[in-house]
């Protein structure tokens, strides 16, 4: 690892399904809300719109579900029961991807710094920041769309954010990311990323740097970028 550290100044991660394991929890989330208003079957078409949600801003995907489950309450409403839900489940089964805290510690022996930037609402960022401990792993740089005056990804506020707080150029980072607007943020923002495969990305590979299938294969990545 010691080749890599005159060459990338900063690493910034992405949150949900990039260093923690969340795709299956959203999944059950956003059943849990619309089992309140009763609606427990979903159509083919209904359940890919599930997988759209990847990566997106939470309020975002209040207003889809709003207009394609017709719900009357407001997305506010909307928003405050599913975040009530998430964070309920994620006290329960929040955890780290595999390798993660493996390969973090690497970075941090190298003292190259690290961060967050994560489409999450600080209401759901926060409980999982304080379970999991980030402040251990990423000091105070852990940004959300709350410190961008809410401009989530695929817009590369958060990621040039980021950037500027540890004192270190775009060009200089490499970003970790699993979903599609963060592919697009990453490249608006000038920064190489490394891309955690999974099912919904597979397709769209050639947006990203590179890419792995867990962080056992990080080092080998960087070492070539």
């Amino acid at each position: 690892m010691e080749e890599i550290k005159g060459r990338i100044k900063a690493i910034i991660f992405d949150m949900d399904g990039t260093i923690i394991k969340t795709e299956e929890l959203w999944r059950q989330v956003n059943r849990a809300l619309l089992a309140k208003y009763g609606i427990t079957t979903f159509t083919a078409e209904q359940e890919a719109i599930f997988c759209s949600f990847a990566g997106m801003a939470m309020i975002n995907v209040a207003r889809r579900m709003k207009e394609e489950f017709k719900l009357d309450d407001s997305l506010e409403t909307i928003m405050i029961s599913k975040l009530e839900i998430a964070n309920e489940l994620f006290d329960r089964h929040i955890e780290f991807i595999d390798g993660f805290e493996v390969f973090h510690a690497k970075l941090r022996d190298l003292k190259i710094p690290t961060s967050i930037a994560t489409n999450a609402m600080k209401a759901n960022l926060v409980p999982i920041a304080q379970k999991l401990e980030f402040e251990k792993f990423f000091g105070g740089h852990v940004y959300c769309p709350a410190d961008v005056q809410d401009r989530p990804k695929p817009d590369p506020a958060l990621f040039l954010h980021a950037a500027e707080r540890l004192g270190v150029k775009p060009e200089e980072c490499i970003v970790f990311e699993d979903s599609v607007p963060g592919f697009a943020a990453a490249q608006a923002a000038g920064m190489k990323c490394i891309a955690i495969k999974n099912a919904l990305n597979a397709d769209v590979l050639d947006q990203v740097h590179d890419a792995i299938d867990s962080y056992h294969e990080a080092e080998d990545v960087l070492k070539k970028i």
